[in-house]
């Protein structure tokens, strides 16, 4: 695999992780009670998928976007990473 392409997917994965874990923590601290909000709704399920799906495209691009913004431009430093 391609060296910018693995950078890029190593860094998009590493941000919708991010996100995974902000999400898991507003329902578990229950942050102005969107953990009780998620976790009584009727629908359950497509609430948290919902909500893992947007926090994980947000954070995910961010980390990715933030990672190629900060990408050396020399060739010698990247090979180093």
């Amino acid at each position: 695999m391609p060296k910018l392409i693995r950078f890029v997917l190593i860094n998009s994965a590493l941000g919708v992780l991010i996100g995974w874990l902000v999400a898991a923590g507003v329902v578990y601290f229950n942050i102005n009670g969107f953990g009780d909000l998620v976790l009584g709704s009727s629908s359950r399920v497509a609430a948290i998928f919902i909500l893992l799906m947007s926090f994980g495209s947000t954070f995910g691009f961010a980390v990715m976007a933030t990672a190629v913004m900060l990408m050396p431009v020399d060739k010698d430093e990247f090979d180093k990473l």
